[in-house]
């Protein structure tokens, strides 16, 4: 299999935007409720998506089947996958959902193998063996004591069998589409129905009312368009240019970007085993490189 550099780079470009996004609603969701997040995110996403769509995308490439596929997988990976993800990160905390992220990458593996055919090279395999160990060293030994661990742990594990789906639904739809236009699908049905539970629940008012803090309106504002730009469309293109198995293993360096914004964005201090765990991590990434 020929990867293509710039799907490499997107994937690689993908895990940096949502490690920054992790650590950043992390202490948005201290103030904003974990379904707020989401509908909200989905709304300014809308927004931002549908500008870059009218110059860049081609609403009318898109038929009927491709339609239906793009629909669910934003019902499915943004309303109910990125609502239990943020959850589970209020429960659990940025540092331990990592290791749930991880683990999604590798379903996803699997899940592409058994629905797609995607299968990698032996080089490329141990290059994603390396990786992970790296990952683990990283992570290991993070888990913190939160009062809804169990609640947390469900809803991490629901959310990745949620993420993973959907991305298999992405990669089916997405051949001759271009990733804008199929981000911008996925987002008004994902935020559609977030809003339609909203309404029905009176909920609305208590999701934007956080928002009337401008301050924190301006940090969810960026990170907004960081994950809509970095974490979402670019992990669409790296899936539109290079098989899901391999955008898949590349998003687990998501932990290695989570240690680096950790560091610079809340000066936390950087463990000898962290340090060992990177270069590992970064390891496996050049032996998958080298063996393309």
């Amino acid at each position: 299999m020929k990867i293509e550099v710039i799907g490499f780079i997107a994937a690689l470009a993908s895990a940096a935007s949502w490690a920054f996004c992790t650590v950043m609603f992390d202490r948005i969701g201290k103030v904003v409720p974990y379904a707020g997040i989401t509908f909200l995110k989905g709304v300014f996403s809308i927004m931002l998506m549908g500008v870059l769509t009218l110059f860049m995308g081609d609403l009318s490439s898109v038929g009927g089947r491709e339609f239906l596929i793009l629909a669910l997988s934003g019902i499915i990976g943004i309303a109910i996958g990125d609502t239990l993800f943020f959850r589970s990160l209020q429960d659990l905390g940025a540092k331990v959902q990592v290791l749930y992220f991880m683990l999604g990458q590798v379903v996803t593996m699997l899940l592409s193998f058994m629905l797609l055919g995607d299968i990698l090279t032996i080089g490329e395999y141990l290059g994603a063996l390396v990786l992970l160990i790296g990952i683990v060293i990283v992570t290991w030994g993070k888990q913190e004591d939160h009062p809804n661990k169990r609640r947390g742990i469900i809803g991490g594990f629901l959310s990745i069998l949620c993420f993973s789906v959907s991305t298999i639904m992405v990669k089916m739809a997405i051949g001759h589409i271009d990733v804008v236009t199929a981000t911008f699908y996925r987002m008004i049905f994902g935020t559609l129905a977030v809003l339609f539970v909203g309404v029905t629940s009176n909920k609305i008012a208590g999701w934007v009312q956080p928002l009337h803090d401008r301050k924190l309106l301006s940090l969810f504002l960026l990170n907004v368009v960081v994950l809509t730009l970095g974490g979402f469309l670019l992990s669409m293109l790296a899936i539109k240019s290079i098989s899901v198995s391999l955008a898949s293993v590349l998003s687990t360096t998501e932990p290695i970007f989570v240690l680096l914004f950790a560091w610079l964005i809340n000066k936390e201090q950087v463990s000898r085993r962290e340090l060992v765990g990177a270069a590992v991590t970064i390891a496996g990434v050049l032996i998958i490189i080298f063996n393309e």
